[in-house]
Parts: C-alpha cells; sequence; structure tokens
C-alpha cells in the first residue's frame, strides 16, 4: 500500500509546487505594471518653456524696408528676441517711451540698454545676421533704428507695451522726434549668423 501512495503523495507535492510558482509570478506581473519608472517625472507645473522669437529687420518691399516684424511682441523671460537683418542697413537700438529716436542712455546714463550698431546686409547673401537679445523680465521695451531718419519714419517697435504706452503711442512720438541718434555702443546683444535658409522670410 506505501508504494502505491508514494505516486499520489509525489503528485501533491508538485501540485502545491506549481500552485506556489503561479502565485509568485502573478504578484511580480503585478509590481512591475503599477509602479512607476524611476526616470518618468511629471512636468514642472507653473512654468513656461523658453523660445526664440525671430523678428526681421526690414523688407524689400514694405515701408521702404523701414520696418520691424512683428513690431509689437509680447514675450516672457526666458525668452530670446532674435532680430535677422534682411536689407540694406540698420540698427536695433533701444529707447525710453518718453523719448523715442534717442538712446536711452539720454535719459538714463546708468541703463544697460540695447543697440546691435548698424548692421549692413549684402543682397543675396547665403547666411542672416543676427542679434540675439534675452528678455529678463516683462517691462517694456521700445526699439527704433538709428539709421538716417529711419525711427521717425515708423522703423520702431515695442515688446511687452502695456497700459498708456502703446506702440501706435510711441510710433506717434517717434514721428514728432527732432533728431534720430545711435547709441554709443554695442550693447544688450549677441550677433551673429544663420544659414538664409532658415530665416524667416522678409515680408513683401
Amino acid at each position: 500500500m506505501q508504494i502505491q501512495r508514494v505516486p499520489f503523495l509525489a503528485a501533491l507535492a508538485l501540485l502545491s509546487l506549481l500552485q506556489l510558482s503561479s502565485a509568485a509570478k502573478s504578484a511580480t506581473k503585478g509590481a512591475t505594471s503599477t509602479a512607476p519608472k524611476a526616470t518618468e517625472s511629471a512636468p514642472a507645473s507653473g512654468t513656461t518653456k523658453s523660445k526664440i522669437i525671430a523678428i526681421t529687420v526690414g523688407s524689400p518691399t514694405v515701408n521702404k524696408s523701414l520696418v520691424f516684424v512683428p513690431a509689437d511682441v509680447k514675450a516672457n523671460p526666458g525668452d530670446i528676441l532674435q532680430f535677422q537683418f534682411s536689407q540694406i542697413n540698420h540698427t536695433v537700438t533701444q529707447s525710453t517711451f518718453a523719448e523715442p529716436c534717442q538712446p536711452i542712455q539720454a535719459s538714463d546714463p546708468t541703463a544697460a540698454g540695447i543697440h546691435s550698431g548698424f548692421v549692413p546686409v549684402t543682397a543675396g547673401a547665403s547666411t542672416v545676421t543676427t542679434f540675439d537679445v534675452p528678455v529678463n523680465d516683462t517691462k517694456s521695451i521700445f526699439i527704433y533704428c538709428a539709421q538716417g531718419p529711419h525711427c521717425q519714419l515708423g522703423m520702431v517697435m515695442a515688446v511687452n507695451a502695456n497700459g498708456n504706452e502703446t506702440l501706435a503711442a510711441y510710433k506717434s512720438a517717434a514721428a514728432k522726434a527732432e533728431k534720430n541718434v545711435p547709441a554709443a555702443n554695442c550693447k544688450g546683444g549677441v550677433m551673429g549668423s544663420i544659414p538664409a535658409a532658415d530665416a524667416v522670410p522678409p515680408p513683401v
């Protein structure tokens, strides 16, 4: 009788082992599918991704090239204003709202300001000269071209204009300015170049 009972006991033991193994695999599978990966993380709440804002300086036809496009820009801290010079010879120069066509240092000698210097453009060039200006805060920035009478003729723009200090009001005041003055030194940004194929086509 004992000889006949051995196969039965062995089969029972094997069945118990198989059941334990199956339960262990199920537990392991469940843990793997629900646990988060160590490398996964949720995006930080309340953050804004910085970006490059391309601004074309000049045009082959619009307003005799005396334009910044776009001229009324909204930017966040961390953004980069990339001025792309497309036509003739212009500057990117900062003034105050109250004194257009004058460098910001004329009213505040301690101001850092923005000035690209004069940037001549060769027609049909394979590269486009750029001037990258970082945005540090949300304060208004008013820009004009200091070449000849360009400022008085409407080549102005604004970044984060607000309240009564609008682009339209700045442009109107610029038209009445007695003179157009460049800044003394290049500052406030980094000069560079990009392939012409990567630049924003100037408005026509």
